[in-house]
């Protein structure tokens, strides 16, 4: 099977590159970035890159869609749209991160959950204190409530996982618009460190509930913030978790059986 992988220009400098791009990076296959010369007669499948990475390429997208070759869509950002919306149309297979707008999913396509570089991320139990590296704007509610109690620890690349690394437990929630689990929530249990979360949907898709701590009120995040224990026995479960179940490894061999039938 020989598979083209249409790269993005705009995911390069991208701070959530390893969470959209890790997984396709390491499906085999050739890379060519949208703006590179295409000989689609080479190739039996293309995975397309998300919505948004199209707006400059309409005619390169008609072209594919209007080739013999089959086409797979990563897309990530269905929240903001319909499936019904003219640009999935032509399209053999989606794997989507979330339902659309509407709550629907495609009929030719499936849920890809989320995984982690286990070799990136690494461990280190135990740690000290509570952080939250996340985003926080109009978008997370709930994150700017708690942002006033325990502000957002800004970190990138391998300072980020240090953080992670360096913390007992790290603040997890989702979002009005996409109420279901976060990849941070992995990149968490890679490092060894405590996912402390508000409730929220898919969660136990990766973890048991006991290995979660639950938040309902921003009032129990700031008491956690001043007695935080960490176990490190639930810690190394949750590492084990992510290494046999969710490592990129084993969401790529998911992927490959997939794409044999489409």
């Amino acid at each position: 099977m020989r598979i083209l992988k249409l790269r993005s220009e705009m995911d390069l400098n991208s701070a959530n590159y390893r969470v959209n791009n890790d997984v396709i990076d390491s499906l085999p296959g050739s890379a060519l970035f949208m703006s590179e010369e295409i000989n689609l007669d080479s190739y039996d499948i293309v995975l397309l890159s998300q919505y948004s990475r199209w707006k400059d390429y309409g005619n390169l997208l008609k072209r594919v869609k209007e080739h013999k070759v089959k086409t797979v869509l990563f897309d990530n950002d269905s929240c903001y749209r319909s499936f019904s919306d003219k640009f999935y149309e032509g399209i053999n297979y989606i794997f989507y991160r979330c339902a659309d707008e509407d709550g629907r999913t495609p009929e030719n396509g499936s849920w890809l959950p989320w995984s982690v570089d286990t070799k990136y991320f690494t461990p280190s139990y135990g740690g000290e204190g509570i952080i939250m590296p996340c985003t926080v704007n109009r978008q997370y509610p709930l994150r700017r409530r708690i942002h006033r109690i325990l502000p957002r620890k800004r970190e990138v690349g391998l300072n980020y996982v240090a953080s992670l690394q360096n913390a007992a437990g790290a603040i997890h929630t989702d979002s009005p618009i996409v109420p279901q689990v976060r990849a941070k929530a992995l990149e968490y249990a890679a490092c060894g460190t405590h996912i402390i979360s508000n409730r929220t949907s898919q969660m136990d898709f990766f973890f048991p509930d006991e290995l979660i701590t639950y938040f309902d009120e921003v009032a129990e995040v700031k008491e956690m913030i001043e007695n935080f224990e960490p176990n490190v026995e639930v810690q190394k479960e949750l590492r084990h978790i992510v290494e046999t179940k969710h490592s990129t490894e084993h969401r790529v061999k998911e992927i490959m059986e997939i794409l044999h039938d489409v």
